[in-house]
């Protein structure tokens, strides 16, 4: 199983040194009193300016997060939070298996909604989220999204202005959208529109924050328009200007809640130092306590010039027991591609990739397409006013949120461009892919009996459940003590089988229809089966969301 990381992407002696420092400011609360002294303290750790635009270029070589790299804390709680094998976090020993990427499904409707209105076009993204809420009624799903609407001359060869602003669509079905009348702003003198957020022209993080005592601060947004703003709104339509925030990063940074750290955390982009190299473009993370003020930006992660991407966003969610995160991989050759990855994270700052496939691919050009250079594409030949081109040939983005949950699936609401990064203007759409619940990764068994061994773990609930996809084949699971010794009345000869296709298997043996006798030891499962993807496990009745919030994921004593 190979794992591609996000130190050392692709050429390890081209990377910025290991050095591992401590780090007090990415790991202490930022207090308001503190803000006098951060940029003493800015200088401190490594933190330096980009001369033209006050932008920090972080030095991996004397201050970094992503280090040391974590490593599991044994025996492993194994309660209703589900555990992923994204990577081999869960892993002491296994055999015969492959571990494979899940690309989303894309709806057969896409683009979902297109920017058909004087505010919106030429282009809509998902820079923004999706929330959905079933207790709801005709606005089930709600979506903030990005109208990027910069002006050009008439050839499109020089760009004049930057505009853009934050509109507001629902849905019942989350597949048709309807724009609201909200009164709010004027566009071109009218208010006739859906506008809940004039100005900003990059990237928007929203929260839904149930924690924050203050009923005007539950929806937070964080926007960039001249700088980074922060936004307050009792009901995520009316929003107050918090003031520009102390987050020193380009346009592509989005804030994200630590469930288990009880923090924000911002994934910034950066330029950062590469020993006798040009500076390169990758991560950099800052944190706080209030969303408003801000510790000095650190290198968290980046990619080897070598290696031709650039990792020109990663958005962090929490999903479960880990992160996962939407890793946009930018190749400038041979065609200004933007695809996304999945990145796994087990302390938001340290990131590998397990794959180097695509979570949500571009779509190709057809077949026979004649790229022709012209004003709006002098370097690629690719028009994006082209009908031929599909809407998400060239650079796709995800919401900043994560994935909602719909019943048993997973839908993740993503925005695709039909311009590459080096043509213009941006067109736009956003639409819709879905995924099997917590199917981001599986690792398979074929004919050949395939097998792991799980690190010790310590199971909080009777109840052990396991989400596989078996229509083909079967599996059994074993309870061993620690030292890998199988308990007789949980063996793999007394397990009964597993089979057909579920998200919620119930693992039961012989004379035992759960786990109770050893609920609270140190044990370790073991997985053997045929012909079969196995997703995750678990014990207890699993947690029960629809759309992450501040709350959705904290440990069982802050909830």
């Amino acid at each position: 199983m190979t794992v591609v990381s996000c130190r050392q992407p692709i050429n390890p002696e081209r990377q910025p040194p290991e050095v591992s420092l401590p780090k007090p400011l990415a790991r202490s609360p930022v207090k308001h009193h503190m803000l006098p002294c951060l940029v003493l303290l800015s200088i401190l750790v490594g933190d330096t300016r980009c001369p033209a635009q006050g932008i920090t270029v972080t030095d991996p070589a004397v201050a970094r997060v992503d280090l040391p790299v974590p490593t599991p804390r044994l025996p492993i709680v194994v309660g209703n939070a589900k555990r992923l094998f994204a990577d081999d976090w869960m892993i002491q020993h296994s055999d015969n298996l492959t571990r494979t990427l899940h690309q989303v499904k894309k709806h057969p409707k896409n683009p979902l909604l297109t920017a058909v209105m004087p505010w919106e076009k030429p282009c809509v993204l998902l820079y923004g989220a999706v929330m959905y809420d079933p207790k709801r009624d005709h606005d089930r799903f709600r979506m903030w999204y990005l109208c990027y609407t910069p002006k050009f001359n008439k050839d499109y060869s020089k760009r004049l202005e930057k505009s853009g602003r934050i509109a507001y669509a629902t849905s019942r079905d989350g597949l048709q959208w309807k724009r609201p009348k909200l009164g709010i702003h004027q566009f071109q003198g009218s208010q006739d529109n859906n506008i809940v957020i004039p100005g900003p022209w990059g990237v928007a993080s929203i929260h839904f924050d149930p924690r924050d005592p203050d009923p005007r601060r539950r929806y937070k947004a964080q926007v960039r328009y001249n700088g980074h703003r922060a936004y307050f709104s009792p009901d995520g339509i009316h929003w107050s200007e918090q003031g520009r925030m102390a987050l020193s990063a380009y346009d592509r940074t989005t804030i994200h809640w630590h469930p288990t750290e009880g923090r924000w955390f911002a994934s910034t982009k950066n330029w950062y130092k590469v020993s006798g190299e040009e500076d390169q473009r990758g991560r950099g993370y800052s944190e706080s306590t209030d969303f408003l003020n801000w510790s000095p930006v650190t290198f968290m992660c980046g990619t080897s010039r070598a290696s031709g991407e650039i990792v020109y966003g990663l958005e962090p969610f929490y999903y479960e027991s880990l992160f996962l995160g939407f890793w946009d991989r930018y190749r400038h050759q041979p065609r200004g591609l933007l695809d996304v990855q999945l990145a796994v994270s087990h302390n938001g700052r340290h990131w590998t990739r397990p794959s180097d496939r695509a979570w949500i691919p571009l779509s190709p050009l057809p077949k026979g397409f004649k790229r022709v250079k012209s004003p709006r594409s002098p370097e690629t030949g690719v028009d994006p006013f082209n009908p031929r081109v599909p809407w998400d040939y060239a650079n796709n983005s995800a919401s900043m949120l994560g994935p909602v949950r719909v019943g048993d699936e997973l839908w993740i609401y993503y925005s695709g461009r039909s311009t590459d990064h080096r043509s213009r203007p941006h067109v736009g759409a956003i639409g819709l892919g879905t995924l099997r619940l917590d199917g981001f990764f599986s690792l398979n068994a074929g004919r050949k009996q395939g097998s792991l061994v799980t690190r010790p773990l310590r199971l909080t609930y009777a109840d052990l459940r396991v989400n596989a996809n078996l229509a083909g084949g079967t599996m059994r699971v074993a309870i061993l003590d620690k030292d890998e010794t199988p308990i007789n009345q949980f063996s793999i000869d007394s397990c009964v089988p597993l089979t057909g296709d579920n998200v919620r298997h119930h693992v039961r043996w012989k004379g035992a229809n759960n786990a109770a006798p050893v609920v609270g030891k140190t044990v370790r499962l073991k997985f053997e089966w045929t012909r079969g993807e196995l997703y995750a496990f678990w014990t207890g009745a699993e947690r029960k969301w629809n759309t992450p919030d501040t709350t959705t994921w904290s440990p069982p004593a802050s909830r």
